[in-house]
């Protein structure tokens, strides 16, 4: 699964069995060729007018929501 903005998934909303997890940089997030191999895209729900996080930052909080998952 990739990052993407542009998605209304979550990281809640998805199974992350078998999953490897593809990170974007902070000014240009993942390349069109790695989102079109992706089988799935997340975003991490943001309130305010937070656009985006630095990409050691929401690796760790997908990691976080992964490993929660797994206990």
């Amino acid at each position: 699964m990739a990052t993407d903005l542009k998605t209304d998934k979550t990281i809640y909303d998805v199974d992350y069995t078998k999953t490897a997890v593809i990170i974007g940089n902070e000014a240009n997030g993942v390349s069109s060729q790695l989102l079109e191999l992706a089988n799935e895209r997340i975003k991490i729900p943001m309130t305010g007018k937070t656009e985006s996080l630095n990409a050691a930052v929401a690796t760790g909080i997908i990691l976080y929501e992964i490993n929660r998952r797994s206990l």
